[in-house]
């Protein structure tokens, strides 16, 4: 009975069929892979903050240095809002300072930054010429949902919700007792 009530309706089946059908599709932003030269390296960006986090100093330069082998590495001006971005980082530990009119800044702890991921690293200045930190890696990880199993479980729960729908509004004949 249920193989006979499921497959009547032949949206439901044309509309499940084409759902799949565009699962499969491949998809142009999907293919999107970074050069294999930044494969190897990474990326830190993020905001330069007065003291206190009250607001966001622009034209401050920040720079990264390796701790293995002294490599430095600079970002342009902070923008208006305080943001700056470094590109093209070997993956390792890293101390960082910031230069503005304020003067001289330095973290007092390492930063480390994964080939092929991004940093963020949003920094305060402090009196006393030290920044305090707070960040994390952007760790380009795709949430569940963006992955094909997260994508064919919304596909099948779609599927569901709507045979759920089509048996609660199918009109249903009454049997004749005589046939």
């Amino acid at each position: 009975m249920f193989r006979k009530c499921a497959f009547r309706s032949r949206i439901l089946a044309g509309g499940l069929i084409a759902a799949f059908l565009i699962l499969l599709t491949p998809v142009a932003s999907s293919a999107q892979t970074p050069a294999p030269s930044l494969i190897k390296q990474g990326m830190l960006h993020g905001a330069v903050y007065s003291e206190g986090m009250k607001s966001r100093v622009a034209n401050a330069i920040v720079k990264l240095r390796n701790l293995n082998n002294q490599k430095e590495y600079t970002s342009p001006p902070t923008d208006a809002k305080g943001g700056f971005k470094i590109i093209g980082i070997d993956e390792g530990w890293y101390t960082l300072g910031v230069t503005s009119a304020a003067g001289d800044f330095n973290l007092n702890y390492g930063v480390y930054v994964k080939a092929g991921e991004t940093a963020k690293l949003t920094v305060e200045m402090l009196p006393g010429g030290m920044l305090e930190g707070k960040g994390g890696s952007g760790g380009g990880k795709k949430g569940f949902f963006a992955t094909p199993g997260g994508i064919l479980l919304i596909v099948a729960a779609a599927g569901g919700v709507g045979f759920g729908i089509y048996e609660l509004t199918k009109k249903e004949t009454e049997a004749s007792p005589i046939r």
